[in-house]
């Protein structure tokens, strides 16, 4: 079980499923994120790779005008519906799809957070393809492994073994 750190949802709580293999970004990750993002009022928010689906909740909780969920995994995809249906705001979408294929093809957003297994994606054609998706103004932030190293963000922000990576268009 996961908290809401902010906003009209703060303190509700998501389930997680039992042996699930993703790690949610932590509490203090989070924090950091949306304060370092600003208000997200009228902008739209894709939570890619997005495991608990906890990042997305939170940009709802936040203001977002909508929010996409893209999970390949149907078990964390279902689980990400079941605690939709807690909140009263109506503008969910889901998707159960590759994060490249439904890169590629997706229209464009205003926040991107995409947070793929650590080292096990090829994570600089999906920045190059992300970017292409960002409306004027956007924010990609790719959280990822300390070790992983990936060029041309705009700023870095790290805890532990995890980094924040932040990309304006």
């Amino acid at each position: 079980m996961m908290k809401i750190n902010s906003g009209i949802f703060r303190n509700s709580s998501i389930e997680t499923l039992k042996n699930s293999s993703f790690r949610p970004t932590t509490s203090i990750c989070r924090k950091s994120f949306f304060d370092t993002i600003g208000p997200l009022d009228n902008k739209s928010f894709l939570d890619i790779f997005a495991g608990s689906g906890i990042m997305g909740f939170e940009a709802a909780s936040r203001g977002a005008k909508n929010v996409t969920f893209v999970e390949l995994n149907k078990k964390y995809l279902n689980q990400i519906i079941s605690n939709s249906k807690k909140f009263k705001y109506n503008q969910f979408y889901f998707m159960a799809r590759n994060a490249h294929r439904f890169i590629k093809k997706s229209e464009n957003f205003d926040i991107i957070f995409a947070d793929p297994p650590y080292e096990l994606y090829k994570l600089n054609l999906f920045v190059k393809n992300a970017i292409k998706k960002l409306n004027k103004g956007g924010i990609l932030v790719i959280e990822c492994s300390s070790k992983e190293t990936l060029e041309g963000f705009d700023k870095i922000a790290k805890f532990g073994d995890t980094n924040l990576l932040y990309w304006k268009v």
